[in-house]
């Protein structure tokens, strides 16, 4: 494992258990130089793992998790060329409120790497913003995003998205009143954790 910074490429993994996670984690890790750049359990005892890298290894140490997870996999996605404001918002927590625009989109999905790859194909092919990424914890291990932008390139993303993650609930909200931007300003967590 590196601890340099992280290529282009980005993978996610869900495991159903912790064991299988644990195990999994050290596959990959010794099968190519990766950056793990987050990994641990998330509700309903699953384990998580996201790492980065440059294309080849991560793409190695991808396959290597699939076949050591067998019938543990619960999810998973492998972006060669991740969008470059996925990894910041997931590793970091980032809020990015809003460039021009009226519109906001919601894309919840009941796994994390299901919404990771549908806000990487809305973001490539609509002129959006990823206002925020929350993966997991305080979701019921569920996952949901927001986009801002004009709303023909909202309605643009999210019909990106339904094809990526069909299963996925999503909500359009043209004109969005000022009391919306202000809930989002500071993230969507109803109790905000202290962290001293």
């Amino acid at each position: 494992m590196t601890t340099s910074a992280a290529g282009p490429a980005l993978s996610m993994l869900l495991l159903d258990e912790i064991p299988a996670g644990l195990r999994v984690l050290d596959a990959l890790v010794k099968e190519a130089e990766v950056t793990v750049v987050q990994t641990g359990t998330i509700h309903c005892g699953r384990y998580l793992i996201l790492f980065a890298g440059e294309v080849a290894p991560v793409e190695t140490a991808w396959r290597r998790a699939l076949r050591t997870a067998g019938t543990h996999l619960a999810g998973e996605v492998f972006l060669p060329y991740a969008e470059a404001r996925i990894l910041p918002a997931l590793s970091g927590g980032t809020i990015r409120w809003p460039a021009p625009g009226d519109t906001l989109a919601v894309i919840q999905t009941e796994t994390p790497p299901a919404l990771v790859g549908a806000v990487d194909g809305a973001l490539k092919g609509a002129l959006v913003e990823l206002v925020e990424l929350r993966v997991g914890d305080g979701l019921g291990g569920k996952a949901i995003a927001t986009l801002w932008g004009e709303t023909h390139d909202v309605e643009a993303a999210l019909d990106i998205a339904r094809v990526l993650a069909p299963d996925a609930s999503v909500a359009l909200i043209p004109r969005a009143d000022a009391v919306v931007m202000s809930a989002l300003g500071s993230g969507s967590r109803f109790f905000r954790e202290f962290r001293g």
